[in-house]
């Protein structure tokens, strides 16, 4: 219902109530665990929503009493990237994502951020210098401090930070690139989240433990490698869209900028690969034969 609000209108007032129902549709799955941390981290949920409608709210007030101005969007447009979760101000992203099982966090890094980007679509300046240095660090950082991570969860968030800046340059040209994009996105995401969620797997040094099929674990690999933009997997085709659409009004840096942080996702992708393959763990801990659904083995040879 939220997206369909946030889509369908043309009114600030409008898309911002359905931010809010976005917002307060995910705390119960966010306290589906009932722990310290999980208490700790909704706190800093609400907080951050928070202060990001607030923004968004006193814009959208700036824009009413003097019309168009450009500090006023800026300052939506400030609002929805602490919504979003994007570089700099991803800090609560992190630490969120961390306390979260992986179906709420699969949620937390797709169905949450649809909302803000169809409210940069609709609001924010193309040309904004605010807009592409948020796309600039999203995709710098999230590459960059993706290489860091042990932690699937963090790996996972990183990846879909640097994905952010990807999401937020289409919005910047074409929504429906960014439909595109986004809808590809979550279903190649899905199937790792799916296998990660059912192996239980919180670090990467417990990926050469979980005992596959050969086949599932090829469908595996291909799937990382479709996250990480790797022609011919189907995670190139929307890159290669977006690529097309700034080189198509001379944004040679920005696009240069993107396909080197590309490099980078991509190799903590082969690292995650790699890892499952060769090293092990720091303890012994007992194999996992795990038999995946067929609607998980569906979605992984999507990619």
């Amino acid at each position: 219902t939220s997206v369909l609000l946030v889509a369908s209108s043309s009114s600030l007032f409008i898309s911002w109530m359905g931010l809010e129902l976005n917002t307060l549709a995910f705390l119960p799955l966010l306290l589906s665990k009932k722990n310290k941390l999980t208490s700790e981290s909704s706190i800093k949920y609400f907080l951050a929503q928070t202060l990001a409608s607030v923004i968004v709210v006193a814009g959208g007030l700036s824009l009413l009493v003097g019309g168009e101005g450009g500090i006023s969007k800026e300052m939506i447009l400030l609002g929805l990237a602490i919504k979003l979760g994007a570089a700099p101000f991803h800090s609560w992203l992190i630490t969120v994502a961390e306390s979260l099982g992986w179906v709420p966090l699969f949620v937390l890094l797709t169905i949450q951020k649809l909302n803000p980007l169809l409210m940069v679509w609709n609001f924010s300046q193309s040309s904004s210098s605010l807009l592409y240095s948020i796309i600039f660090f999203s995709l710098s950082l999230g590459a960059l401090l993706g290489l860091a991570q042990t932690s699937t969860r963090a790996l996972m968030t990183f990846s879909s930070i640097n994905h952010v800046g990807w999401l937020l340059a289409s919005s910047a040209l074409s929504l429906q690139a960014t439909l595109v994009y986004f809808t590809v996105y979550s279903t190649i995401l899905l199937a790792p989240i799916l296998l990660l969620y059912i192996a239980n797997i919180s670090h990467l040094n417990e990926l050469p433990f979980v005992q596959l099929s050969l086949q599932h674990q090829y469908l595996f690999y291909f799937c990382l490698l479709s996250l990480g933009g790797l022609p011919p997997f189907l995670g190139f085709l929307p890159k290669w869209m977006i690529l097309q659409l700034l080189m198509s009004v001379s944004f040679y840096t920005l696009s240069l900028v993107m396909i080197l942080m590309s490099l980078f996702t991509l190799f903590f992708y082969l690292r995650l690969m790699f890892t499952a393959f060769i090293f092990g763990g720091d303890k012994i801990l007992q194999n996992k034969n795990l038999k995946l659904p067929l609607f998980t083995s569906f979605l992984l040879s999507l990619s």
